[in-house]
């Protein structure tokens, strides 16, 4: 794990790994290189959300993340889910040996996102990690609330683990990854998962997680706009997902809620300038905490999602590839 760069560090151990992150105050005004630029061009909310304008492509947004790497083998799949058909996409890195699979959920707050919106980092992630990888376009709010894309997620998973060989990788190496809500719904799916006994998983990766439904923490009050995500959208996401009626608390849409013993092994990665910042500490804290193997990446001075931004941000090309060392590692 790279030298922190800032003062004020909580540092624990667990199982041998070390977790850095700074736990004493949010990283507003410290930039790292490119973040201010990103900033700029993306601009602020605009306005009232809305979710036609959020779901339309933004062509900056492409521009930014940079042109997706070559994979050995792209290929798009369907399987019969909960809500009728639910797509998958396979990358497959090649190689004699079946590698280890890993299902991916895409961020969006549950609200916008597809098979597109993170198909560079797929890539990237199939390619650095040595995996094959399955993204999941699970059904979204507010057309499809909680709990349609967890369903989602779960079938896909098991899925994923019944059918493993016809996809050329190993059923046994198996683990799930996720980015914002993404995050949320892999760790959920997890805790689904080690409940119903199985399928197995040798690793969790939540990066830049959703992980709690609380919006009113120190990190969430300190970055509540400016940074990309804001504090007033991440509610109007959880009002879509989880409308009046739903108990947030639960721990299928609050993990960090959850009893945690058990859980497969952890990787999280939180951002400086990330109103989720606190909780995916709290939840990397909790993992511990349980006894379960938890690496906490964190980077100050960057935003939500920067993992994504990989033409634009120096920085997240280095964090990448720490993510899917790890990942190689408990993959194993």
């Amino acid at each position: 794990m790279r030298e922190a760069s800032r003062p004020g560090l909580w540092q624990a151990a667990s199982m041998g790994i070390d977790l850095e992150v700074n736990a004493m105050t949010a990283d507003a005004g410290f930039l790292d290189e490119g973040v201010a630029h990103v900033l700029n061009l993306i601009g602020g909310p605009g306005g009232p959300p809305s979710v036609e304008a959020l779901r339309s492509r933004s062509p900056l947004i492409s521009e930014l993340k940079g042109p997706p790497e070559p994979v050995d083998t792209v290929k798009d799949l369907s399987i019969d889910g909960p809500g009728g058909d639910l797509r998958l996409r396979l990358y497959h890195p090649g190689g004699e040996t079946a590698p280890p699979l890993l299902v991916y959920l895409h961020g969006g707050g549950f609200v916008i996102g597809d098979l597109e919106i993170q198909d560079g980092l797929c890539r990237a992630l199939a390619n650095r990690a040595g995996c094959a990888l399955l993204s999941v376009d699970y059904r979204l709010a507010p057309e499809h609330p909680f709990p349609a894309a967890l369903d989602d997620t779960s079938a896909a998973l098991e899925w994923a683990a019944a059918n493993a060989p016809q996809l050329d990788a190993d059923p046994l190496r198996l683990g799930i990854a996720g980015d914002s809500a993404g995050g949320n719904l892999a760790a959920a799916a997890a805790l689904r998962a080690r409940d119903r006994g199985g399928p197995d998983l040798r690793v969790c990766a939540v990066l830049c997680p959703v992980i709690d439904c609380r919006t009113d923490d120190r990190s969430m009050r300190q970055l509540a706009e400016g940074y990309f995500l804001t504090r007033e959208r991440m509610a109007w996401y959880w009002d879509l997902y989880a409308p009046a009626g739903v108990d947030r608390t639960s721990p299928e849409l609050s993990p960090l809620r959850a009893e945690l013993a058990g859980f497969p092994p952890a990787v999280v990665v939180t951002a400086g300038l990330d109103p989720l910042m606190d909780q995916g500490v709290d939840f990397a804290r909790a993992c511990c905490d349980a006894g379960v193997d938890t690496a906490l990446i964190h980077r100050s001075g960057t935003i939500h999602g920067f993992l994504g931004f990989q033409a634009s941000l120096p920085d997240a090309r280095a964090a990448l590839d720490e993510v899917s060392a790890l990942l190689a590692r408990r993959l194993e």
